[in-house]
């Protein structure tokens, strides 16, 4: 009987983690991830930017994007505070070097080796194969756990207060 408990318990872990913030954070996401990602190849491939330079300019601008569609759509529910602020730029500054200082190379020096994979990051030019690799492995990476830096981290008192605002109403 212990172990059906268990199993109710990490489905019930898992419809808390899978709800309308996901749905909605994937549409501003999406959105958001073609506009910035756009200027980020177009400032690495057309203007000549760095690979560590254009990637900058793509999470500065999709920061600010980010931060407004967190606070007024996504995760609303009290004002903004300077502590928010802060959690949000440690939280972005950290998303940032694990996805694009830690994961893409490691992710380079493993998928690069293959051809195909190599071919298709080749819109560039050849010179370009690895940074435009790592760049979407690093936007990648970051989209996954910066949603989740962002609910449990950031916004976690805006979340907990509508998640308990539903638990009330639901019990009348």
């Amino acid at each position: 009987m212990n172990q059906y408990i268990s199993i109710y318990g990490d489905s019930m872990k898992i419809k808390k983690m899978v709800d309308r913030t996901l749905l909605y954070y994937m549409i501003v996401g999406v959105l958001n991830f073609i506009f910035c990602t756009g200027i980020m190849f177009m400032l690495y491939n057309m203007c000549d930017l760095s690979e560590h330079i254009a990637p900058i300019v793509n999470y500065v601008l999709g920061s600010l994007i980010w931060f407004v569609a967190c606070r007024y759509l996504l995760f609303r529910g009290s004002e903004t505070t300077w502590q928010s602020v802060i959690r949000f730029t440690v939280e972005v500054v950290v998303c940032y070097v694990f996805s694009y200082y830690i994961c893409a190379p490691l992710m380079s020096r493993w998928l690069l080796n293959y051809g195909r994979i190599r071919d298709l990051f080749a819109f560039g030019g050849r010179d370009k194969i690895v940074g435009n690799f790592e760049m979407t492995v690093g936007a990648i990476v970051y989209a996954v756990i910066n949603y989740f830096g962002q609910r449990y981290f950031v916004f976690s008192a805006r979340f907990e207060y509508h998640r308990k605002r539903r638990e009330e109403q639901m019990r009348k």
